[in-house]
């Protein structure tokens, strides 16, 4: 079992030393504070969503990897969820997706600031589709397939990203000024 420290210490060194860069380079506190935070909620969903890695359940070769590991009609989870189990498992594991990702939403454009409208809505994609390639790629690198690639889960991740963004459109322009 390979477990989440190996994210977390990557992730604070990474964190570590991009603030003593950007306090070399006299960039603002607020900005610093901003870019730190943002490490460690990137550090924080490498580890829910990567870790811990079960290399110990090597998959037999009579698996069917595509049927098993990734989902590709929309709803297809969510729907089989609504049909298994009770209400609070299901806002657990369709709202856990959603919020996991508004941070996202809300502190990219604050980092990286665009003018062109689908860059945000590009960007919120790549990470979420991100995530489930590369739970889908440890998997096969290591033979094992705990993990399953779902479209659902890009679709609520997208979601989250996009009310992250939609919050960020609506803070206000002298707050957003205090961190670029």
């Amino acid at each position: 079992m390979i477990g989440i420290i190996y994210a977390i210490i990557p992730g604070i060194l990474i964190m570590l030393i991009t603030i003593l860069i950007m306090y070399r380079r006299k960039k603002p506190a607020s900005r610093i504070v901003l870019t730190a935070v943002f490490i460690l909620y990137i550090t924080g969903v490498i580890c829910l969503t990567f870790f811990p890695v079960d290399y110990t359940d090597v998959v037999d070769e009579n698996f069917d990897v595509f049927n098993n590991t990734i989902k590709l009609i929309p709803f297809e989870i969510i729907t089989g969820m609504i049909q298994k189990y009770d209400l609070f498992v299901i806002m657990v594991e369709v709202g856990g997706n959603i919020l996991m990702t508004i941070p996202f939403g809300l502190m990219f454009p604050l980092l990286v600031p665009e003018k062109k409208k689908v860059f945000y809505p590009l960007m919120f994609f790549a990470f979420t589709f991100g995530i489930e390639s590369m739970q889908l790629l440890i998997g096969f690198l290591l033979g094992t397939f705990y993990r399953t690639a779902d479209v659902d889960d890009i679709i609520l991740n997208f979601t989250g990203a996009m009310i992250g963004f939609l919050i960020f459109r609506f803070l206000p322009v002298k707050l957003k000024e205090k961190f670029i």
